[in-house]
């Protein structure tokens, strides 16, 4: 499926927050207690997210925060008429090609069925908190020190 990104902007906020709320309320509920609007308002950084654009609409969002060694996938959220068409995955890959050596990491919950995604893409879970996962893929080269070093 065809998509473009472009940065988001202000107006982009209530598509944002009602798209998490609709993909994620039963996640939050059965693992936090529910879903608290002023923790997604809080962690909404305009800077941080792409929206994801087919045919002139909005179909999800990404949220991607970059350190010097690794970058931090706080959310990609696809609109559920769009899931099941690569996009996640493609969207995946864009950011693990761009990585530039860094490791990429994000959080999910050990029962999200993205989960299946992220570990077929190589990340592997380095934290489990209850069924709170924080999931990690290395840069290329150090998987293949890894390797190597076990030979």
């Amino acid at each position: 499926m065809d998509y473009t990104l472009r940065p988001a902007n202000k107006e982009d906020y209530q598509y944002c927050y009602r798209l998490t709320k609709r993909n994620m309320y039963n996640l939050y509920c059965r693992h936090w207690g529910g879903w608290v609007a002023a923790e997604f308002r809080n962690g909404y950084v305009l800077n941080n997210i792409t929206m994801v654009i087919i045919a002139g609409r909005r179909a999800g969002y990404i949220s991607v925060k970059h350190y010097p060694d690794s970058i931090y996938i706080e959310n990609i959220q696809i609109s559920p008429a769009r899931q099941g068409h690569g996009i996640g995955s493609d969207i995946l890959n864009r950011i693990l090609d761009g990585s530039d050596k860094k490791s990429v990491k994000l959080a999910t919950f050990d029962d999200n069925p993205a989960k299946r995604l992220y570990e077929r893409k190589g990340f592997s879970v380095v934290e489990k908190k209850g069924m709170t996962l924080m999931m990690e893929k290395l840069p290329d080269i150090a998987q293949n020190r890894s390797v190597n070093c076990r030979r």
